[in-house]
């Protein structure tokens, strides 16, 4: 994977909510389009947080799954990110399982793509 940028492999079709958003709305967007996790985003397109179904394990384990609670009190919000332009081999914590996701910003955060396991699998699997 020597030099690949990220560009080449994050995905682009992303799923995004506003902080306001209730987890309930969240969730079923999650499940409507199949994602593993969603996008937290302000009016700009700038990435607030991310929400995963872990973060949902403990949203349910603590509360009403049916309530009211916005995302933004859920959501990691100490989010690891990439530019377009890093090269996916210094992205080692995602190979290495830390994370399955990691979304890809601009250099005002605004969200661009995602860069999952599942991108980097199809990569290694196309250069064979």
């Amino acid at each position: 994977m020597t030099d690949v940028p990220v560009e080449r492999l994050m995905s682009t079709d992303l799923v995004t909510v506003s902080v306001e958003a209730t987890a309930a709305e969240a969730a079923t967007l999650m499940l409507e389009t199949g994602v593993n996790s969603i996008l937290i985003v302000d009016g700009a397109g700038r990435l607030e947080g991310l929400l995963t179904g872990t973060d949902f394990v403990t949203l349910v384990r603590e509360n009403d799954p049916e309530d009211e609670t916005p995302v933004g009190t859920c959501m990691t919000a100490d989010v690891v990110t990439a530019s377009r332009t890093d090269s996916v081999d210094a992205l080692s914590a995602l190979a290495d399982g830390e994370y399955t996701h990691i979304p890809v910003t601009d250099d005002e955060r605004v969200v661009v793509g995602m860069l999952s396991t599942t991108d980097l699998t199809r990569h290694l699997a196309e250069r064979r």
